[in-house]
């Protein structure tokens, strides 16, 4: 069988996915994906027809990648430096919210099936804007069986749980990546309980800075930083997480087809998005130019 030059001749093979290994099924289960983040390798491409490879320090091919900024928690110091390190403004409600004894947080690093079940409900119904998709429950699954995916949650004096986050531990890396982030801010009857939400989530990631400084992760990534200047949200969300005062650093996002049908996959996936899918074809644009920016100090 011929290959274009750019696509990697692996053998089509039905092999199972290697152990650790993060394997998910598109478009019905024909298109056969993996994904790798950081300077991880898959130990093994057979049987895979896309390679997506996120945060990589150098770009796989000359195609199919963008530049991923984002914000980095130092979690060499101690747990009472890095709260100190915060902005006032955070470091003042975190430290009131634990003295008061405001919210309970809890992780659980090996969730059961009826967890993750309950994970992914919560994600539907608390979408992050209207028109979001819901969670790909395949891939999730995949995420849980590979051992790599842990939930945290942070509740109130009720036990009604205000946030959740879904956190990938990349052992080799060192980093800890909260992929998965469910809170019910934006569905919240009023200004209040939307701010009591916002504190509650800083809570959360305050301990699990200290969570995973403890089981020996060396960093925790804030998992995205936008380097644009027009969506407001996005915006917001820069500043909610420059509070935690973490180093700002850059990867790339890649995809790399490896076989025929891979290709094809992501050629028309291409097409779809310049035709149909305006604002992401201008995102992606975005993302492939790199950014010029005027950082604070404090993100340096």
């Amino acid at each position: 069988m011929k290959f274009l030059p750019w696509i990697r001749p692996v053998p089509l093979t039905r092999e199972p996915a290697p152990v650790g290994q993060v394997r998910t099924a598109r478009r019905g289960g024909r298109i056969r994906v993996v994904e790798t983040w950081f300077n991880d390798d898959p130990p093994s491409l057979d049987g895979v027809d896309v390679w997506i490879a996120h945060q990589r320090p150098e770009r796989l091919t000359p195609w199919g990648w963008h530049y991923r900024y984002t914000l980095m928690v130092d979690l060499a110091a101690s747990a009472e430096e890095i709260l100190a390190r915060m902005n006032k403004t955070a470091r003042q409600e975190i430290r009131k919210s634990i003295k008061d004894g405001e919210f309970t947080c809890t992780f659980i690093p090996s969730p059961t099936e009826a967890q993750m079940e309950a994970f992914a409900d919560a994600y539907d119904a608390h979408p992050i804007h209207s028109d979001a998709p819901r969670l790909e429950r395949e891939r999730l699954r995949e995420l849980f069986s590979a051992g790599n995916l842990q939930i945290s949650e942070c509740r109130d004096a009720s036990g009604t749980i205000l946030v959740w986050h879904g956190v990938l531990g990349h052992k080799r890396a060192g980093i800890a990546q909260p992929v998965y982030q469910i809170s019910n801010y934006h569905q919240s009857a009023d200004q209040a309980s939307a701010n009591t939400t916002g504190r509650a989530n800083r809570v959360l990631y305050y301990q699990e800075f200290v969570y995973y400084k403890e089981q020996g992760y060396a960093h925790y990534d804030l998992n995205g930083w936008y380097t644009g200047s027009e969506d407001a949200k996005r915006l917001k969300i820069n500043k909610f997480k420059e509070a935690f005062r973490g180093r700002l650093s850059h990867g790339f996002d890649c995809e790399e087809a490896l076989t025929l049908r891979g290709w094809a996959y992501v050629t028309f996936r291409t097409l779809k998005r310049w035709f149909f899918m305006k604002g992401r074809a201008d995102e992606l644009r975005r993302l492939r130019k790199k950014p010029v920016l005027n950082l604070p100090e404090y993100l340096q």
